[in-house]
C-alpha cells in the first residue's frame, strides 16, 4: 500500500507506513462535518473547515504553496517544491 504523506510503499496488511508514521488505509473525517476528506485536504470540501491533523502540527511548511508537509520532507508533497 502507497502512503498518501510520503509515498512510501508498505505491506498490504500495514496499519502505519514504515517510514512516516501516517495511518494506511483509513478515512480523515472533518472535525466540522464528519464528512470523509483526502488525507492532505486543508479544507473540508463539504463544509470549509480547516483539516488539522497531527501532521499539520509538527510538519515543514512549503514556502511556495503554504502546504504543512510531514516532518522529513524535503520536496512539497502538494507542489513539488525544494522545501528550505
Amino acid at each position: 500500500m502507497k502512503c498518501a504523506g510520503c509515498g512510501t510503499l508498505n505491506d498490504a496488511d500495514a496499519l502505519y507506513c514504515k517510514r512516516c508514521g501516517v495511518q494506511l488505509g483509513g478515512a480523515n473525517h472533518c472535525p466540522g462535518c464528519d464528512a470523509e476528506v483526502e488525507t492532505d485536504a486543508l479544507f473540508c470540501i463539504k463544509c470549509g473547515t480547516q483539516i488539522a491533523s497531527n501532521q499539520t502540527n509538527k510538519g515543514k511548511t512549503c514556502q511556495s504553496c503554504g502546504f504543512v508537509n510531514i516532518p522529513g520532507t524535503s520536496y512539497c508533497k502538494r507542489c513539488n517544491q525544494k522545501i528550505m
